[in-house]
């Protein structure tokens, strides 16, 4: 009977929402390197990625106006002429803020983020169901770029990928993940993820587990993202500030949303 039912149980059954956004951002990174041409894929950057001197720009005008001065005093002609096309004139394009985690800098960047997606964030979009899990994934990735921009205000280099939606996952998930009990071996069930008593905030610095996994998780982000470890095949600098900005949105507003149970 347990043979029969191994066999039926699909090899990687990922919640529908899961599959459709690996599916959409593994599709639109194709389209990126494979169909657009390098003219098109810079302005698609131009208009999606998040460049946080752009929002300080629009903050400050003033402010833009004088930072642009002094750094095309350093900068060729075709050098100033790229940033002034970052900066988009002063425009804020505040929907970057969210469109920014739609893409990646690259095949090796989009699978590691894809990979974290399905571990972490189908237990969470289980438990949370659609709609509820896509407004955690947007809060997520406007707090990574707001986290981003106040660390990095007048940087003009592109934010891009979908790691502060998934680090917002990742906190949720470790609201009820390492509880005691958890049936692991029922990940893939609704019902049995749902009826996993979540771990109330007060509660969760007592969870050894929960604690172990998230003091890793934010010493391997600082790690790789201040460059101390190098990270593989990857020629960006990881944005850790981003992935802290999703995280915390993660572990603070996962209860407004949750549909499980809570631990007394």
């Amino acid at each position: 009977m347990n043979d029969k039912n191994a066999q039926s149980e699909p090899l990687l059954n990922l919640p529908g929402v899961v599959a459709i956004l690996i599916v959409g951002m593994v599709a639109l990174h194709a389209v990126r390197e494979f169909v657009l041409s390098p003219q098109t894929d810079f302005w698609l950057l131009l208009q999606f990625a998040f460049v946080p001197a752009r929002l300080s720009a629009w903050l400050d005008p003033a402010g833009g106006d004088s930072f642009f001065n002094q750094l095309r005093s350093g900068l060729g002609a075709g050098q100033a002429q790229m940033v002034r096309l970052l900066l988009a004139e002063g425009e804020p394009r505040l929907w970057t803020l969210l469109s920014y985690g739609l893409l990646h800098g690259s095949w090796v960047h989009l699978m590691s983020n894809m990979f974290w997606l399905a571990a972490f964030g189908s237990p969470v979009a289980r438990r949370l169901g659609v709609s509820r899990f896509l407004v955690l994934m947007a809060l997520a990735t406007i707090a990574g770029a707001l986290a981003h921009w106040l660390a990095r205000g007048p940087d003009v280099l592109p934010l891009v990928g979908a790691s502060a939606a998934i680090s917002g996952t990742t906190a949720a998930a470790m609201r009820f993940v390492f509880s005691s009990g958890t049936p692991f071996g029922r990940m893939s069930d609704d019902a049995a993820v749902r009826a996993i008593p979540a771990e109330p905030f007060g509660q969760l610095w007592r969870n050894s587990r929960a604690m172990i996994f998230m003091l890793i998780w934010f010493v391997t982000n600082i790690l790789f993202g201040s460059g101390i470890v190098p990270v593989l095949g990857e020629a960006a600098s990881i944005a850790w500030e981003a992935h802290i900005g999703g995280f915390l949105v993660g572990l603070l507003l996962f209860p407004l949303l949750d549909l499980g149970r809570v631990r007394a």
